[in-house]
Formats: structure tokens, C-alpha cells, sequence
């Protein structure tokens, strides 16, 4: 505790009991307990509190990026299936070429 030893702490002990006295020593013992208790309720509150937050951040990360992944997989299928109907046109598309003909047509009924 604190790097202090058993010597120490009984040096500490004896000069509070001098300098407090044996009828005040009772209730600081008392409020340092309190204090110590509450400061560690609240260290852990604090600790808990940023844990989570960085559990929640971690989770909106994940979702992040799993939807980029399926952004990507569908554009992925898109392009795709954009090429290949591209690929199909181009080979259904066969150019419609107009017969023209400088020959003068002859109609039928002017022949009889």
C-alpha cells in the first residue's frame, strides 16, 4: 500500500494518536474511511463509464465497416452486371445498313 511498511505506518499511527489525541482519532479514522470509500466508487464509476464508451465506439466501427463492405460488394455486383449486359448489347447490336440504289425503280403499272 503506498510503498509503506509496517515500521512506517506504525510511525504515522503513533504520531496522528499525538498530535490528534485519543479522542478525535476515532472520527478522522472514520471520515478517511469514508473519503477512501467514495473515492474509489467514483474512480470505478469513472472507469466503468469509459469503458463502455469505448466498447459502444468499437461497436459503431464495426458497423461502419461491415456496411462499407456491402457498399462495396454491391457496387462490386453492379459493375459486374453492368459490363456484362454492355458485353450483350454490344453483341445483339448488329448495324442496320439501308439499301440504296441509284437505279431508277420502274412501279409495276406503269410496265402494262
Amino acid at each position: 500500500m503506498f510503498g509503506i511498511g509496517f515500521q512506517e505506518l506504525l510511525v504515522i499511527m503513533v504520531v496522528a494518536l499525538i498530535v490528534l489525541g485519543p479522542k478525535r482519532l476515532p472520527e478522522v479514522a472514520r471520515s478517511l474511511g469514508k473519503f477512501y470509500r467514495e473515492l474509489t466508487s467514483s474512480l470505478n464509476e469513472v472507469k466503468s463509464s469509459v469503458v463502455s464508451d469505448l466498447s459502444s465506439i468499437k461497436d459503431i466501427e464495426k458497423e461502419k465497416i461491415s456496411l462499407d463492405e456491402t457498399k462495396t460488394e454491391k457496387k462490386d455486383t453492379f459493375e459486374k452486371e453492368f459490363e456484362a449486359h454492355i458485353k450483350n448489347k454490344k453483341e445483339d447490336i448488329q448495324p442496320q445498313r439501308e439499301v440504296i440504289s441509284f437505279k431508277k425503280e420502274v412501279k409495276d403499272e406503269q410496265k402494262s
